[in-house]
């Protein structure tokens, strides 16, 4: 409305935190009102500016304008059909001093932007979309952004893994393109620091990406075309794993070594994880499906928890070691947890699927369909946790077509995947439509895993007025029996205090998640790439919600 045409800029510096601080100057390319309109400033008395509690100071091109509900000076000045609004006069006589120099040092002529932003592929002809070079330490600084982020230290395990593998203070200058639709397109390059880089994250770094031919003739080609999600790493096995079990909780950990180094043949979860990484190559893929597979009223018990299919599909590098580890697990089943239908039953069985012998785990620990199945297919080590899903798997990859339609045949999945970075290190894809009612139906379990209650406390503020109230004259620590009665008064009252918080905030989270399940529900598809090296990052993301008829 200002400048009244259709192009517009905003640059500028960051100053410490906080947005508001930055100095920052708007460049709009303005129409005939808008350029009549910054004239005005220069002839202040003629439309009586002063009367409207503007004060308006001329030097030379700028005009100083403060006052009239402005929150802060500002200077304006006009280059031909461009109007520059700016916070600082430094800023508007930068305008005209670049254009003496023919641009030179600008952000126009800088190699960033030449490579990244007006060179970027794939841009509208009429390169109407939004470019973006930014200064990431700055803008980190002005944000406010905890450092580490994503936070390693973090108790829950994803953003601690997440942190392990990047750090947002390790960008530097990012420049790239963003497009506003029906939906959202996003391009964005930056070089890395090396010094923000740990040892770990170089290594994952180094490794060797995938093509685009490779993600969908290989990769994409194994998953149904009606997958919730489908992720491809390259990235090598062993490593990934040393920053799980760093981000993981230290309880869990030790309590996976103890079971493997009970089995005689892994006396370290280091042990573990080398013989993994000598049996598999450096990649991996997720798939996640509706779990619409008929039940089998002869397979194992389970909790009933809705629950996804999945599968985790690795490529082999030694299968002798593969099937040691497959036989360790199956014959110590009693460690991990494994059991039949039936007492005594060993929770390990053979099966086949599609040609190929399927070995299944059986376990009630197993959340909705009490057991994992594995294949090995050729080249392929497959791990789900339904055997339905795993020949669901093998027959797309097989034979594909109208019955076992691929991922990589659907067209709008292999036009996202065309419009983005040729080649990657890891690759997602999201269909929210087919992941939210899982989630949904999952959605008050996961309300109640929000719940904070500090137990600790709770347990021994109730100790302290039971002791008061029935324990007159005794003091901690009390005998055995004298404990187990305290017990018996504490426990019921542990109980009701969950379940009064329960009630009180589980609808309310569940109400929250069902807002954002509405939202995602109008996505149809989401696309992302991310290419990795010791010195760049670059990332492709796309987005498509198509507006309502």
């Amino acid at each position: 409305d200002i400048f009244g045409g259709r192009d517009i800029a905003v640059a500028g510096y960051f100053k410490g935190r906080g947005l508001e601080n930055a100095d920052w100057a708007v460049y709009g390319r303005a129409n005939w009102m808008g350029k009549l309109a910054a004239a005005a400033l220069f002839r202040p008395t003629w439309f009586g500016l002063a009367d409207r509690g503007l004060k308006v100071v001329i030097d030379e091109k700028i005009a100083s304008v403060e006052g009239g509900g402005l929150t802060r000076k500002l200077f304006v000045t006009r280059i031909q059909d461009v109007v520059i609004i700016a916070t600082k006069i430094e800023l508007a006589k930068a305008a005209h001093d670049l254009r003496t120099r023919s641009y030179t040092d600008s952000v126009y002529q800088s190699a960033v932007y030449f490579d990244h932003v007006q060179r970027a592929e794939g841009r509208a002809n009429e390169r109407d979309e939004l470019e973006v070079v930014v200064d990431v330490p700055r803008l980190l600084v002005a944000l406010a952004l905890p450092e580490p982020w994503p936070d390693t230290r973090s108790q829950d395990f994803m953003p601690a893994f997440l942190g392990r593998l990047f750090q947002a203070s390790s960008l530097k200058t990012a420049a790239g393109v963003v497009q506003a639709g029906e939906g959202a397109s996003i391009d964005l390059f930056s070089d890395l620091n090396s010094e923000r880089l740990t040892t770990e994250m170089q290594r994952v770094y180094r490794a060797r990406g995938f093509s685009r031919e490779d993600l969908l003739n290989t990769a994409a080609a194994m998953a149904p075309a009606d997958s919730g999600l489908f992720v491809y790493v390259h990235a090598g096995i062993g490593e990934l794993l040393k920053l799980a079990r760093e981000s993981a909780e230290k309880a869990l950990v030790a309590n996976l070594e103890d079971t493997f180094r009970n089995t005689g043949k892994y006396p370290t979860l280091d042990a573990l994880i080398a013989h993994l990484d000598a049996s598999f190559k450096d990649r991996a893929a997720i798939i996640v499906r509706p779990n619409d597979y008929p039940a089998d009223p002869d397979g194992p018990k389970h909790d009933g928890t809705p629950v996804p299919a999945w599968a985790v599909i690795l490529w082999s590098k030694d299968v002798a070691k593969i099937v040691e580890l497959r036989d360790t697990i199956g014959q110590k089943g009693s460690l991990f947890g494994l059991e039949g239908r039936k007492p005594g039953e060993p929770g390990y069985f053979n099966n086949t699927e599609s040609g190929f012998e399927i070995r299944e785990y059986w376990s009630r620990l197993i959340p909705g369909t009490g057991m994992i199945a594995t294949c090995n297919a050729n080249e392929l080590t497959i791990v789900s946790n339904s055997f339905r899903m795993l020949g669901h798997i093998l027959k797309t990859s097989a034979l594909g077509g109208e019955r076992y339609p691929r991922l990589s045949e659907e067209p709008q999945f292999q036009a996202l995947v065309r419009s983005s970075l040729p080649n990657g290190n890891a690759f997602l894809w999201a269909n929210p439509r087919s992941i939210a009612p899982i989630l949904r139906a999952t959605a008050e379990s996961r309300a109640s895993g929000q719940i904070a209650i500090d137990w600790k406390s709770e347990r021994e503020r109730l100790e302290t007025k039971f002791l008061r109230e029935k324990f007159p004259g005794k003091k901690r620590p009390l005998s055995a029996e004298d404990q187990q009665a305290m017990d018996a008064l504490v426990e019921p009252e542990l109980t009701a205090i969950e379940s009064r918080i329960a009630r009180e905030q589980v609808p309310a989270l569940v109400q929250r998640e069902e807002r954002w399940l509405t939202y995602a529900e109008h996505v149809t598809a989401v696309l992302a790439v991310l290419a990795l090296n010791p010195k760049s990052v670059e990332m492709s993301v796309r987005v498509l919600a198509p507006l309502p008829e």
